[in-house]
């Protein structure tokens, strides 16, 4: 009879949770969530705000249709049957892609979105394309952030100050997990 597989320090990963708010907001934050596999990494990336008018409603998504309930509580109508109903307000699954480091050209990444939602997938591959040519593993992330909260609005300045941000962050925790204990 074989012997029962060792969990080797390799294997185990590192989950990393931050919340800070976000530049030129009064009420916003940013999170994120980062887990540091062996051969991988998993991000998700979110914005609350206190200001629930200013979040990003499921409401935009095509074909969806408000009702009230018999309970009086206001919620989404499924899309498909067997969809469970979402609270008003809440921020959609926004857009999940995966990135690789090209194996020929370390400069170049291939990026596929898993999870497309067109208001976040362009910022969504633009974080997973630079985390894969920096750090040289695969990347999932998921975002679902809004921007509509800062100063301009969410202009570009901003969004690309945001995703500066998120990227040292996310190359510092990498490097220092990879440093060892």
């Amino acid at each position: 009879m074989a012997a029962p597989p060792s969990t080797t320090t390799a294997q185990v990963s590192q989950i990393h949770q931050l919340a800070v708010p976000l530049p030129r907001t009064a009420d916003t934050s940013l999170h994120l969530h980062l887990t540091i596999a062996s051969h991988h990494i998993l991000l998700f990336l979110t914005t609350t705000s206190a200001n629930h008018s200013l979040e990003r409603s499921l409401l935009s998504i095509p074909g969806v249709n408000t009702s009230s309930t018999s309970g009086g509580e206001d919620v989404l109508n499924p899309v498909r049957a067997g969809d469970s109903a979402v609270p008003r307000g809440r921020v959609g699954v926004g857009s999940f892609v995966y990135a690789m480091p090209s194996l020929i050209n370390k400069k170049e990444t291939i990026c596929t979105p898993l999870i497309p939602d067109m208001a976040t997938l362009e910022t969504t591959e633009r974080i997973a394309r630079i985390l894969a040519r920096r750090l040289q593993v695969p990347v999932y992330l998921g975002n679902s952030m809004s921007f509509a909260a800062m100063g301009g609005g969410g202009s570009v300045e901003e969004e690309m100050g945001v995703v500066k941000d998120v990227v040292e962050v996310v190359v510092g925790a990498f490097g220092k997990s990879r440093e060892g204990p």
